[in-house]
């Protein structure tokens, strides 16, 4: 293979000449820059990687977390929605991603593993109990390592996080749930250590109370983000109360899992039943009934937290605060006004 000495061998110039050309610099003639450009491509001449790593002590690459032990996060659209969108923005900046899959190394630390691959950066998209800060998240929030979490409060000299106003959209689904008449409103949870899971329950509590309805705690149940799991809470509270007349669930996998057990036992959706998701997933508008649900920017949330890292990386010394994106309530079939 070619080396830049070949080429500057024979364009008769210096290798720091034939360097600077290949870099980019603005101090080498246009006529000198045109034929080096020449001759590399008649050489077919291909920068070494490693060598340009180790000469501006980048690898040009961001790594990525996603997913948790149990669920890749690859059969998941929303996941992936926010993945396109990382690896758009940091593939149009010249940067390579690296998917961490994390199953053969279980006690190596978020940490080790980006020392290991040489990563630039790290993106963290977790689910379940990845969410849960721990020792290893608090260990990658305090290098020096650029990080930016979704949906995971990580701040640091060079770490923050993106998410969605998941407060004000769940209060938005409570307010449309409210304007169509209903009052008795269950609310299938996410999970008891994530914060995006609070938030949307504390959006739920709050718009409760700020109507003077009281808060029945026996009307709550969590699903885990799990279809399965929502269809047997659902089934759970609607033996017990059967009065409830509508349903929010804070994802939209759970909000079919709820349309699952609510048909299963013979209620009809909208008309015994409304239900309100939260995601917006691509499935959301092909079900049957198609779903009411909150919408998160799934593609911004990714843009951003790549954008963001690209700004520690090429910053020594970035004033990067997090980024809260707003939701939207999309109506569709599986909502209806409360029969008198």
């Amino acid at each position: 293979m070619a080396s830049i000495r070949d080429i500057a061998k024979r364009a008769g110039v210096s290798v720091s000449t034939v360097s600077r050309t290949l870099n980019n610099y603005s101090d080498v003639s246009k006529e000198t820059r045109e034929k080096i450009l020449r001759i590399a491509r008649e050489l077919n001449y291909f920068p070494n990687a490693v060598a340009k790593s180790l000469v501006q002590k980048k690898t040009y690459t961001i790594g990525i977390f996603f997913g948790n032990k149990v669920n890749s996060g690859f059969d998941h659209p929303f996941f992936l929605d926010v993945i396109s969108a990382v690896r758009e923005v940091v593939g149009n900046a010249g940067y390579d991603l690296l998917i961490f899959t994390n199953k053969n190394k279980e006690r190596a630390t978020y940490t080790t593993l980006c020392r290991e691959r040489s990563v630039d950066g790290v993106v963290l998209l977790l689910t379940g109990e990845g969410k849960k800060k721990t020792e290893t998240l608090t260990e990658l929030q305090e290098s020096d390592i650029p990080c930016v979490a979704i949906d995971i409060p990580m701040e640091g000299r060079v770490c923050t996080y993106v998410e969605s106003d998941n407060y004000h959209g769940s209060k938005e689904a409570m307010s449309h749930l409210f304007d169509l008449g209903h009052e008795r409103i269950a609310f299938i949870g996410g999970d008891e250590i994530s914060k995006t899971s609070f938030d949307r329950l504390r959006g739920y509590q709050d718009a409760l109370m700020e109507r003077k309805i009281g808060f029945n705690p026996t009307y709550v149940q969590l699903g885990y983000f799990s279809r399965e799991k929502a269809y047997t809470a659902t089934k759970e509270i609607m033996l017990k109360h059967p009065e409830i007349t509508a349903f929010f669930a804070a994802s939209d996998e759970m909000a079919f899992g709820v349309i699952d057990a609510l048909t299963e036992l013979g209620y009809k959706v909208p008309e015994d039943v409304s239900v309100v998701g939260f995601d917006d997933i691509k499935e959301a508008k092909t079900f049957s009934p198609p779903l009411t649900t909150v919408r998160q920017d799934k593609y911004g949330l990714g843009s951003e937290a790549a954008g963001l890292l690209l700004k520690f990386i090429e910053n020594p010394e970035p004033e990067i605060h997090p980024v809260v994106l707003p939701c939207k309530l999309v109506v569709r079939s599986s909502t209806s006004r409360l029969k008198k």
